[in-house]
């Protein structure tokens, strides 16, 4: 449990970029939800054009994928595809919430 802990407080810059493009995902599908009232499909746009940035990402480097220097684009993959998700999840849980209130 130890060795995680030290592992999570070495890597904390990942934890911070993964923590501030979530919190931007999410803030910028709710924007284009409150913008696009009529629009049922807008708010999961971002999302899907998260995830198909960090899938493109992960295919530029599929040749080669364990070379070190490619780290940081394994990381733009993981951060996209974990925000894209988090950002589809949320415009669903909209979606819903607003089907509700109807």
């Amino acid at each position: 449990m130890r060795g995680l802990l030290d592992m999570i407080l070495q890597n904390d810059e990942y934890l911070q970029l993964s923590t501030y493009a979530i919190v931007a995902a999410i803030v910028v599908t709710f924007v284009v939800n409150f913008a696009t009232r009529k629009l049922k499909f807008a708010k999961y746009i971002p999302g899907i054009i998260l995830v198909f940035i960090g899938i493109f990402s992960f295919f530029t480097v599929i040749e080669d994928l364990f070379n070190p220097d490619n780290i940081e684009i394994l990381v733009v993959f993981v951060i996209a595809c974990a925000s894209g998700l988090i950002s589809l999840l949320f415009a669903l849980i909209i979606g819903i919430i607003q089907n509700d209130l109807s």
